[in-house]
């Protein structure tokens, strides 16, 4: 039996224009009348298909702050449809469905020694027909602000492909190898940057996964040998472009913080509390960098009350945000199906009031 759509208690408030939003990003201060949302509505696919209607008509009652501009990425063992034979990352031929096999160990490139090979034929999205869906969604849009979302950087990308132990091996045994593939996934999201300025992006979203609950997943000195040059090349490549550099990485990332700030990292998500001491960095960095702070999705939202949540939210909202800006609200990550619908509601309602009680509106 379908369950009626759960009461709201929802102000109506209109989605932040580009201005309002440029200025919560670059701490500018001015006219912010709220606290931004950005990834608030972020669900495991569990969760939607068992909240179903009730959900759909929670997230159409809370603004989204940004619009997403999305394009035809290569798919990974066969083109996407439309595409050519070859916008795909595999250089093999097609092994079939990958689903059967362990997420972080599927193959899609079948040996790093082909590191090389593969980028001699990594596809190229430079093609106004990827794009076609960005520019439509800009023109629709022109007082918005534009995300432009181009997820799987360096490290994500490189495991996806070639498998999570075998990259790391081939850090430590290769790492030339690697550096020369980082450069070829940089030399393609430099390209995809360009093709989003030109539609009108004001921001670009990417990620990699960098830690784990406890500490990074490699060491600081790898991460600065291999990564960070890169990171820094698409951070000043987006700066060009008159663009944000938006970027996610899980986990406790403390140790790489000042690296991220230094190399000019507009908006970090999700700032990860557990396992991160979320006031400590506040105090540190937060007039430095704006924080995509995300709320607790593994404790918080599904094993607490919705004063709980409500009161949680108000907590990153304290920390995090200013009268300048710097801070957007989100969830941590996909937020789980064992999380009641109340505590949902609590959390983006709270984040509505409260952050527009923050700014004094």
């Amino acid at each position: 039996m379908q369950r009626d759509p759960i009461a709201l208690d929802m102000p109506s408030v209109p989605p932040l224009t580009r201005a309002q939003m440029t200025n919560a990003i670059e701490r500018r201060g001015g006219d912010i009348p709220r606290t931004p949302l950005g990834w608030a509505k972020f669900y495991n696919g569990g969760t939607i298909d068992k909240y179903g209607a009730r959900l759909h008509h929670l997230n159409e009652s809370v603004v989204d702050d940004y619009v997403s501009l999305s394009y035809t990425s290569p798919g990974d063992l066969r083109a996407p449809a439309g595409a050519p034979a070859d916008y795909r990352w595999s250089i093999e031929d097609d092994r079939g469905d990958l689903h059967g096999e362990g997420f972080t160990s599927r193959l899609v490139v079948s040996s790093t020694d082909l590191i090389d090979d593969f980028i001699a034929a990594i596809p190229s999205p430079d093609s106004p027909a990827y794009f076609e869906r960005a520019v439509a969604a800009a023109e629709a849009n022109p007082d918005r602000y534009l995300l432009a979302w181009d997820f799987f950087c360096l490290f994500e990308r490189a495991w996806f492909l070639f498998g999570m132990e075998e990259i790391m091996c081939e850090m430590l045994d290769n790492p030339d190898r690697v550096k020369r593939l980082l450069r070829a996934f940089t030399d393609y999201h430099k390209v995809v940057i360009d093709r989003f300025a030109e539609v009108g992006a004001d921001g670009y979203f990417t990620s990699d996964d960098l830690a784990g609950q406890d500490d990074l997943l490699f060491s600081e000195d790898a991460f600065r040998d291999m990564y960070l040059p890169f990171y820094e090349e698409l951070a000043d490549h987006c700066h060009s472009r008159g663009m944000h550099f938006w970027f996610h990485t899980d986990g406790a990332i403390e140790r790489i913080m000042p690296d991220l700030v230094a190399i000019g990292v507009d908006t970090l998500h999700p700032m990860q509390e557990p396992p991160m001491d979320l006031p400590d960095l506040a105090t540190a960095y937060g007039r430095d960098i704006t924080f995509h702070v995300g709320i607790d999705i593994q404790y918080l939202l599904p094993g607490g009350t919705p004063a709980e949540v409500e009161e949680g939210t108000k907590r990153l909202i304290d920390i995090c945000d200013r009268s300048e800006g710097g801070c957007m609200l989100a969830a941590s990550n996909g937020i789980m199906p064992e999380t009641p619908l109340e505590n949902i509601e609590a959390f983006l309602r709270t984040a509505v009031t409260y952050g527009a009680e923050k700014h004094g509106s």
